[in-house]
């Protein structure tokens, strides 16, 4: 862990404690309108985050839960609790736990825990993503092999949903990928890892959902814009990672 920057060990830290957390399951399940639900894990790991950066890194922190906001100068830390509360609230293990460090308005260091295999996933701007374990860093690196694309999209507008619902249609009726929807932002470490080929996010609301993960994916070498194009930064609500240039170009064409 030596090879990485202090604030990003002290995230991985965090986070390793977080994923135990979650494993313990939710207790309780509430509404939080929209199809949107909270349990009560995700108070709870988020509370945890907080303090445990705030202790190692006294920045800001925003978070799915709690709220925050970003300051007018200065880093800060985005955390998202549990990404997949559906899942994870229905025993489904397809939920990440994200932590991203923002300094003079760039995404420079992230954490993502897989809920669904306990493994820490790592990535520093510039510097590369890699799996974390006890002895080592494991350099990750995207791929189209699996040729597994998830389409994935938070509830909102109905002409919104319409569209990304034509779209997702248009990706399975073509039989030129293997079409999911896992329903939470481990996608993105899965493009970093190699696991899934691409991953297409037609809307999130909140950056803290997104921050970690595209950064992981970027620096994994996948290649990561908006729906329209656009590079990927702080300000974007959708996204479409690939695993290559071709296959990027493909999914990007289903928006034309």
């Amino acid at each position: 862990m030596s090879e990485l920057r202090a604030e990003t060990t002290a995230a991985a830290s965090a986070v390793r404690v977080a994923l135990r957390m979650a494993a313990r399951g939710p207790r309780e399940v509430r509404s939080k309108g929209d199809l949107d639900i909270v349990t009560d894990a995700d108070v709870a790991i988020e509370d945890y985050l907080r303090g445990a950066l705030g202790d190692a890194a006294p920045h800001p922190v925003i978070g799915e839960e709690r709220g925050g906001s970003a300051p007018a100068q200065g880093a800060y830390w985005l955390v998202d609790p549990v990404c997949g509360t559906t899942n994870y609230a229905s025993r489904i293990p397809l939920f990440a736990i994200n932590v991203a460090l923002v300094e003079e308005g760039k995404v420079t260091a992230s954490v993502v825990g897989d809920g669904s295999s306990g493994r820490l996933l790592a990535a520093e701007a510039g510097r590369g993503a890699w799996h974390l374990d006890d002895r080592r860093l494991d350099p990750l690196r995207a791929s189209t092999e699996t040729m597994l694309v998830d389409f994935g999209a938070w509830p909102g507008p109905a002409d919104e949903r319409r569209r990304s619902a034509h779209i997702a249609a248009s990706a399975i009726g073509s039989g030129r990928w293997n079409v999911r929807c896992f329903s939470s932002t481990l996608c993105f470490a899965y493009v970093a890892s190699g696991q899934m080929a691409g991953y297409v996010l037609f809307t999130a609301p909140d950056v803290m959902h997104t921050a970690a993960g595209a950064l992981l994916a970027a620096e994994a070498g996948a290649v990561l814009t908006d729906t329209e194009g656009r590079p990927w930064d702080l300000d974007s609500r959708s996204f479409v990672a690939a695993g290559s240039a071709q296959l990027h170009a493909e999914l990007l064409a289903l928006f034309g």
